[in-house]
């Protein structure tokens, strides 16, 4: 039987505009100490974004991702 792994993650999010609370996620950073794992996956949707902020910029914003 295998030992049991502890995973750690933090989702990364998109704030167009703080005052208002709303987000978006756009990708999810994993981490593992005991398997010496550490990946990143990330997916800005163009779409959610600007239904959030019109004048957001994604492709400004993925360049940051």
């Amino acid at each position: 039987m295998r030992a049991r792994s502890v995973f750690e993650y933090a989702v990364i999010r998109i704030v167009p505009r703080v005052e208002r609370g709303e987000f978006i996620n756009a990708g999810v950073v994993v981490l593992c100490r005991q398997r010496r794992f550490l990946d990143a996956r990330i997916l800005l949707d163009a779409a959610r974004l600007r239904a959030l902020d019109p004048a957001a910029e994604p492709a400004a914003i993925a360049a940051q991702l």
